[in-house]
């Protein structure tokens, strides 16, 4: 299979930002809300204000208590609504145990015009709609690969197994839109041959996708993420499917790069908007 590099491709996508963003004076400024010690979500906080620094922007972490009340995030969520200078706000997840009952609660409260993740579920209602707003950046950053591999994918077959709010579902909507086949698996344990023009791999295990799962030469969008002891692996097994036919957006240097990219995308769209500049 021959692999694509997320990592190259986000950077095409950062670059072209940070020129439109100089061309129009613009500084986009993101906000993201930490609730409690998240080693892991720390890690991708500091990807975040890295990636808005390369678009000519900035990224403010609001870190808050872990013992945080329901209602004091809510009341941060809506002092970063009413901030001129914030264009987009990201509430990181996962929330601590006491409030992840409430996480849609806190996800619609951010203003639908600063929702840059995408997760607001009017958002996601406008996409299922046919009228999106933001959408969710993983699904933007695998219709990216996908856009650049299969232009049409009018009458394709796509095969995604997963259930995510965040990937699957709105992935399913945008294709389905453009006409494509959509087939999706809520979970996959390696017993199936992966049939289809598009797969997009999220559930799974570590290196659980062989050669001998995939049918034909199709594009593999590796959506899955583990820590081994040998680093970071996806869903696939990139050295056994590497003699196949093929594309393979593969883990690491992947969707995550990629998704970081999109979620500027929309942060600067935010900005713009925001401030009457033309897209």
């Amino acid at each position: 299979m021959q692999l694509i590099s997320g990592t190259q491709m986000a950077a095409e996508i950062r670059g072209q930002l940070c020129r439109q963003n100089r061309e129009k004076g613009a500084a986009p400024a993101l906000a993201v809300i930490l609730v409690g010690k998240q080693e892991d979500s720390g890690a991708y906080v500091k990807l975040k204000q890295k990636a808005a620094a390369d678009i000519g922007g900035v990224c403010r972490v609001a870190h808050l208590a872990e013992n945080i009340t329901a209602s004091q995030l809510y009341a941060e969520i809506e002092s970063l609504n009413l901030d001129a200078k914030v264009h987009g706000i990201i509430l990181q997840l996962p929330l601590p145990p006491h409030l992840q009952a409430q996480q849609d609660y806190f996800l619609q409260a951010i203003s639908p015009e600063k929702d840059v993740d995408g997760f607001n579920p009017i958002n996601r209602g406008l996409l299922i709609g046919g009228r999106p707003g933001f959408i969710s950046c993983a699904a933007l950053a695998a219709m990216e690969v996908i856009g650049r591999c299969l232009p049409d994918v009018q009458g394709r077959s796509a095969l995604l197994i997963g259930d995510s709010f965040d990937l699957i579902l709105p992935l399913t909507a945008i294709l389905v839109e453009q006409g494509c086949q959509v087939r999706v698996m809520p979970a996959w344990h390696g017993g199936e041959i992966l049939k289809a023009d598009v797969v997009v791999a999220e559930k799974g295990s570590a290196h659980l996708i062989k050669a001998r799962h995939l049918a034909s030469a199709t594009l593999l969008i590796d959506a899955g993420f583990y820590w081994t002891a040998a680093g970071v692996r996806g869903n696939v097994d990139n050295d056994d499917v590497a003699g196949i036919g093929g594309h393979l957006l593969p883990v690491p240097g992947g969707i995550g790069p990629l998704l970081i990219a999109k979620l500027m995308q929309n942060l600067s769209r935010a900005a713009w908007e925001q401030q009457d500049l033309k897209p």
